[in-house]
């Protein structure tokens, strides 16, 4: 019984988490069901993880996932398409990857308290518009000049963007916390 409720919990999670990603309306119909089948069925991949450096292969390997099976939806006004569906960007995956990450490990310590404090550091800032926005303003970088959102956001804009998060995590925290501390931080300033 242990067991079940466990996998009952963690299927909880991820979809409180996906939803919490505010990407499911971006996505075609039925969408949503693949990403949260797909992140039941790898989520403990990263619970299982020893380095850094596996971490991020496991985070790439979704991010192709998903690049390659996951379309937007078409967006119509007045009857009229005005953006036909297309394969999602990598800066679309990794939104999801990240935050359903984030909420699984770093807010409810799965699947301990002790794994999860070793992983906490590897993870990435969930990107949103605003924050894309906000690091846009504050650095200059040709390989993110051109992008307006996360929509725009291919596998070197977004390294890119991780290590500019990083770096001001080292000039305006002193590098006193981690990406996923720095995303909630930056949401809360930019949204209100």
């Amino acid at each position: 019984m242990k067991e079940k409720a466990g996998k009952a919990k963690l299927k909880n999670i991820i979809e409180m988490a996906v939803s919490f990603s505010a990407m499911g309306r971006v996505f075609e119909k039925g969408s949503t069901e693949k990403i949260k089948l797909k992140l039941n069925n790898c989520i403990k991949d990263f619970f299982n993880l020893s380095t850094e450096e596996e971490y991020h292969k496991k985070h790439k390997e979704f991010c192709k996932w998903f690049t390659r099976n996951i379309k937007t939806a078409e967006r119509k006004k007045e009857g009229r398409t005005i953006k036909r569906s297309q394969y999602a960007s990598w800066g679309q995956a990794a939104k999801v990857i990240d935050i359903v990450l984030k909420v699984c490990i770093y807010y409810c310590n799965l699947p301990s308290a002790e794994v999860s404090s070793k992983i906490v550091p590897w993870l990435n800032s969930a990107i949103d518009t605003p924050i894309l926005g906000d690091l846009k303003k504050r650095h200059s970088s040709p390989i993110i000049s051109q992008i307006s959102t996360i929509e725009d956001i291919d596998k070197t804009a977004y390294e890119e963007l991780q290590k500019m998060i990083r770096t001001d995590i080292k000039e305006s925290f002193n590098g006193e916390i981690f990406p996923v501390q720095y995303d909630d931080i930056k949401w809360r300033e930019l949204n209100r």
